[in-house]
């Protein structure tokens, strides 16, 4: 079946979310979150500085300020020690052009969705589900923006972060749908036979819960990791294993990987979808044993992350197409 323009601008602005999450994640274990103290500029410029000696302290706002001394407060630091001048001691261009890049990889997305919202509305044969569902993309898009702006604002506080995310894979939601349900009124919808919804259901909603359990580590993580520098990994595993969040998250994998070979079980193992879900679910596995018995590893953070994005998205797409044949748009 051929893609419509808007199936194709939403599987475009999927995948520039997707990425996103991973550049994220990136900023995310390297330290780098207030690598850029403002927003949108960059210390006070629309194209960031490469040493220090182009900071000018002189730039600083009352609110940047703000920014590092509750940044200060949160590392244990007396924030009253923070000054304009002493501002510069914080810059780190690795962690300025890191953030900056992670920025610059929003472009995309907000293109690309604003695109989406265009030619999704203007599509007066599309269902109207599907074109709300494009304008609400790119609203949530700009929401999404602003809670990165927050995330400056706040010093790092990890309960934005948290919410940062969330939206990012709500929105993740909204242009899975657009990409199953963007054709013409009439036309036959995607399907995966096999498996009921209600049995992908069990499997989509193990992974959001895992997912909801797995941002409440991340904020563990980000704490450590606050406090005790990203040298210190190799003990984060010890301080958070005797969690009990922790010790669900780690088990309720074994809950997913069920759910996950059932409902293939189900489909007898064809298509790409169910067979893309398996192979992510047995990588996490592995991600987990590693995470466990070696150390939380930045690589593998950011693939943890990173891969989520993609399996909600794909378990998302099998629970909407699930036995679907003789249902039409």
């Amino acid at each position: 079946m051929r893609k419509t323009s808007v199936q194709k601008l939403a599987f475009l602005s999927l995948i520039s979310v997707i990425i996103l999450v991973f550049v994220g994640a990136i900023v995310r274990v390297t330290g780098a979150g207030l690598g850029c103290p403002d927003w949108p500029k960059c210390w006070g410029e629309l194209i960031p500085p490469w040493k220090v000696e182009q900071v000018d302290p002189a730039s600083f706002s009352d609110r940047k300020l703000k920014t590092f001394k509750r940044k200060a407060e949160r590392l244990g630091r007396d924030p009253d020690l923070v000054t304009r001048e002493s501002l510069k001691d914080d810059f780190n261009p690795v962690h300025t052009w890191t953030e900056f890049i992670n920025r610059l990889f929003a472009l995309p997305v907000t293109i690309s969705s604003l695109a989406l919202m265009i030619v999704g509305w203007r599509r007066k044969n599309l269902p109207r589900r599907v074109r709300k569902c494009a304008v609400m993309s790119f609203g949530l898009v700009i929401v999404n923006a602003l809670l990165g702006a927050a995330v400056v604002f706040s010093g790092l506080n990890t309960g934005v972060i948290t919410a940062h995310l969330v939206a990012a894979f709500v929105l993740l939601l909204l242009l899975t749908f657009v990409v199953w349900a963007g054709v013409e009124k009439g036309t036959r919808l995607k399907s995966i036979d096999g498996a009921s919804r209600a049995q992908v259901g069990i499997l989509l909603a193990v992974v959001l819960i895992e997912g909801l359990l797995g941002a409440q580590i991340r904020e563990m993580t980000d704490d450590l990791q606050m406090k005790f520098g990203t040298d210190s990994r190799a003990i984060w595993i010890i301080q958070i294993e005797d969690s009990i969040v922790f010790l669900i998250h780690r088990s309720f994998s074994w809950v997913i990987f069920g759910a996950a070979l059932f409902a293939g079980w189900k489909v007898k193992w064809r298509g790409l979808v169910p067979r893309s879900i398996l192979v992510i679910v047995f990588a996490f596995m592995l991600m987990g044993l590693f995470f466990s018995y070696v150390q939380i590893n930045a690589v593998v953070q950011v693939l943890h992350v990173g891969l989520a994005s993609v399996l909600v998205s794909l378990v998302f797409y099998w629970w909407l197409a699930a036995n679907q044949g003789g249902q039409r748009a």
